[in-house]
């Protein structure tokens, strides 16, 4: 994938032993562009009671255009299905990276698909918990959940699908709400109230697509945190550990560089990393610069079973090989 940001150097291999390490300073810039990819993470969840009958075939074209434009922009979309009714809500399929699997999921549902519902509140709570809770978000994955209903929502099936827990489920997996609204006030309402934003249910594929891939971006506008990680990749075999160095107007916290930064210009961060063999086996694996938790860019590191040497970046090992022509013609004088 290309990136506008980048982590340099770009790619690292090393022999290590068990117990060894090896430290390589890595510098990010995070550019005033912005990253040309992202990957990201989003669950279709939709209302299948029967007053969806006569929107339940527009919303999954509209779900298909928006899940088909994501993978043309970003090529790393992971996607999945929810439904909900009255009482019940299911997980047709959990993200993944198959568009066919969530497009057979889509084209499988139907008005009553579950239940055609008992009264007009549906369990939508419940639904978009359901997808919160449940997802197997990436690390480091922009997460969208996509809502597709006209009813109000109503308590249930769990103790907790309500407004505060749903509230609650989102927060802590660093989701953004975003619905089409097939024609209730209340139902708007709710999504509102969960923090989401509501788009006509009438609005082309399109404008929804273009919406989350807006909401991207806006995410990366302005940071608050820098880091690299290698989001437990290398495990385990190789446990890896990072130390900030210079935080461009920020300061250094640990493995992160904090700041109130933004985008009207490049902006250079220097983090040394510690790669450490705690097992033995080949170890090929990547290594992300994270922009408040977010991949924008990413290394390729490889480690071989070895012991007592340590490769090093090329221009350190030019300079060895220089002390060692010195050393030799001064052996030679004498």
């Amino acid at each position: 994938m290309a990136y506008a940001d980048t982590i340099s150097p770009t790619s690292f291999a090393a022999a290590l032993g068990v117990g060894e390490s090896v430290t390589v300073r890595k510098t990010v810039v995070v550019e005033k562009a912005g990253p040309t990819d992202a990957v990201v993470d989003i669950m279709f969840v939709f209302d299948t009671t029967g007053s969806m009958g006569s929107a339940i075939a527009g919303a999954k074209a509209s779900a298909t255009s928006v899940l088909n434009d994501l993978n043309a922009t970003y090529g790393n979309v992971h996607s999945g299905v929810v439904q909900y009714d009255d009482p019940g809500r299911t997980m047709l399929n959990n993200l993944t990276g198959t568009i066919a699997t969530t497009q057979a999921s889509i084209n499988a549902l139907s008005a009553c698909y579950g239940s055609c519902g008992g009264d007009w509140e549906e369990v939508g709570f419940g639904g978009i918990k359901l997808a919160a809770d449940s997802g197997s978000w990436r690390a480091g994955s922009n997460r969208f959940v996509l809502v597709f209903g006209d009813a109000p929502f109503k308590t249930g099936p769990g103790a907790n699908d309500n407004l505060a827990g749903t509230q609650t489920s989102l927060t802590n997996t660093n989701i953004k709400l975003y619905a089409l609204d097939y024609g209730s006030i209340n139902y708007y309402n709710d999504i509102t109230n969960l923090g989401g934003t509501v788009l006509p249910g009438g609005s082309s594929p399109t404008t929804v697509a273009n919406a989350i891939k807006a909401a991207v971006s806006a995410g990366f506008a302005t940071y608050g945190s820098v880091t690299v990680d290698d989001l437990d990749t290398g495990l385990p075999e190789i446990a890896v550990s990072t130390v900030c160095v210079s935080a461009d107007i920020g300061a250094c916290s640990g493995a992160d560089a904090i700041g109130a930064f933004d985008r009207t210009v490049d902006r250079s961060f220097e983090f040394d990393v510690t790669f450490t063999r705690m097992a033995a086996g080949t170890a090929a694996f990547d290594t992300y610069a994270l922009v408040d938790r977010g991949i924008v860019a990413r290394e390729a590191d490889r480690f071989t079973d070895g012991g007592g040497t340590v490769p090093v970046p090329g221009s350190l090992a030019l300079a060895g090989l220089g002390l060692s022509l010195l050393g030799l013609r001064r052996r030679k004088a004498h």
